[in-house]
C-alpha cells in the first residue's frame, strides 16, 4: 500500500507540473495573442496620425483604418482572461491591476470602445478638422488606459 501511494503520488505530481507547464504554454499563446491584437489596433491608429499629417488626409483611407479600430475596440476586455497577467510568469506589460481592479480597467476599456466609435461615425461625415478632434479623443482613452494598466517598460 506504501508503494501504491507512492507511485500515485508521484503520478499526481507529474499530472499537475505538466498541467501547469501547459498552462504557461496557454499564457504565453495568449499574451502573443493579446500583444498582435494591440499591433492590430496600432497600425491604423498610426496610418491615421500620418494621413491627418498630410495637407490633403485621404478621408477613405481614414474611414477604413478607423472602421478597423471601432470594429477591434469591443474585443479589448477579451484580451485579458484571467491568468494571463503577471502571475502567469510569462513577459507582459500587462499590470496586475487590470484584475485587481475590473471595474477600472472595463471602464477604460468602454471608453476607449466608446471613442474608437465615435471617430468612425465622425470619419463617415468626412470633416477632417472633427476627426481630428475624435482622434484626439480616441488617443485620450489609449493613454488613460496605459497609465493605469500598462507597463512602463513593454514589449
Amino acid at each position: 500500500m506504501g508503494l501504491r501511494f507512492v507511485a500515485a503520488a508521484g503520478a499526481a505530481l507529474v499530472l499537475v507540473s505538466t498541467a501547469g507547464a501547459a498552462f504557461a504554454l496557454d499564457a504565453a499563446a495568449v499574451v502573443k495573442a493579446r500583444h498582435d491584437f494591440f499591433h492590430g489596433i496600432g497600425r491604423p491608429a498610426k496610418a491615421i496620425k500620418e494621413e491627418l499629417g498630410k495637407s490633403e488626409p485621404a478621408v477613405a483611407d481614414i474611414q477604413k483604418y478607423a472602421a478597423a479600430i471601432d470594429a477591434a475596440a469591443p474585443q479589448l476586455p477579451a484580451q485579458f482572461p484571467t491568468g494571463s497577467g503577471p502571475e502567469s510568469g510569462v513577459k507582459t506589460g500587462a499590470k496586475a491591476d487590470i484584475w485587481a481592479k475590473p471595474a477600472e480597467f472595463k471602464k477604460a476599456a468602454d471608453n476607449f470602445a466608446t471613442a474608437a466609435h465615435a471617430l468612425n461615425v465622425t470619419t463617415q461625415k468626412g470633416d477632417v478638422a472633427a476627426i481630428k478632434q475624435a482622434f484626439g479623443a480616441l488617443g485620450g482613452t489609449c493613454k488613460s488606459c496605459h497609465d493605469g494598466f500598462r507597463e512602463e517598460e513593454h514589449h
